[in-house]
């Protein structure tokens, strides 16, 4: 990864793939945080917030959602040709997220959208990484928005950003939040990436995953907790693969 350049008002944009666009919602959930932003950055491309959005050169580039059709490849590489520091924004940006689950089915294509498909679906749904050579993985499903303005200011300062290597077992740690575990509620928590704060389980609820695998976990240990906490084998499978199919980043396809 490489740092932006400090310099006067960077070009940012933000674009979507194939997602909910709730990690945009996150981000217009900053409020009054936002006034800073926009005095720091130029946006030059964020559909939600501007009439006019022209596709030029950006200093950063934050990409939502999943690559799940031709239009979305297409897009995301032309965004990367203009971009200097490319973000993967979300879950689905990053492992491919909740589309990336029909990459076990078929046939449903047609039986959703009938025929003629205008946009003919791609074989599998991609994370960005896939396509593309991506600077950061910003996971989250929605993304920690504090996360994404640590981002922008280290990137402001012309820091490398670090992306957390580390279970959300830490976040709870930090926090003085009781095991789960200890009561007797199978949590995703060991290993999920960390770095979010560990609000599911500050409220007593079990930690889902949506930030994606963490690469060097210990699965087979999680495997057998949640059989012991009364799962089915089935269930631990679907936990595991509902929100990061693609187990951690990839490789952009062809090279």
């Amino acid at each position: 990864m490489v740092a932006v350049e400090k310099k006067s008002k960077p070009r940012v944009g933000f674009f979507g793939m194939t997602s909910c666009k709730g990690c945009y919602f996150q981000f217009l959930l900053l409020g009054k945080k936002l006034i800073d932003i926009f005095d720091s950055l130029e946006i030059e491309h964020f559909w939600m917030l501007k009439e006019d959005n022209e596709l030029g050169e950006f200093d950063i580039a934050i990409m939502d959602g999943a690559v799940s059709n031709k239009d979305n490849a297409e897009f995301v590489r032309k965004v990367r040709e203009k971009s200097r520091y490319l973000i993967a924004y979300g879950t689905c940006a990053c492992f491919g997220g909740i589309p990336a689950l029909r990459n076990d089915v078929s046939g449903f294509h047609e039986k959703v959208y009938g025929k003629p498909i205008k946009l003919k679906p791609l074989q599998n749904v991609d994370p960005l990484d896939m396509h593309v050579k991506v600077d950061y993985h910003m996971v989250g499903c929605p993304v920690n928005e504090q996360e994404l303005l640590n981002v922008l200011r280290d990137l402001l300062l012309g820091k490398r950003p670090g992306e957390p290597d580390y279970p959300v077992c830490v976040d709870c740690k930090k926090a003085g939040i009781r095991c789960l575990f200890k009561d007797g509620i199978p949590c995703m928590g060991p290993v999920t990436i960390g770095g979010c704060g560990a609000p599911c389980p500050a409220s007593r609820s079990p930690c889902d995953g949506c930030r994606g695998k963490l690469p060097d976990a210990n699965w087979g240990s999680e495997y057998d907790l949640m059989l012991e906490h009364g799962l089915t084998k089935d269930h631990i499978i679907q936990k595991f693969a509902k929100y990061a199919r693609i187990a951690k980043p990839g490789r952009v396809k062809g090279k």
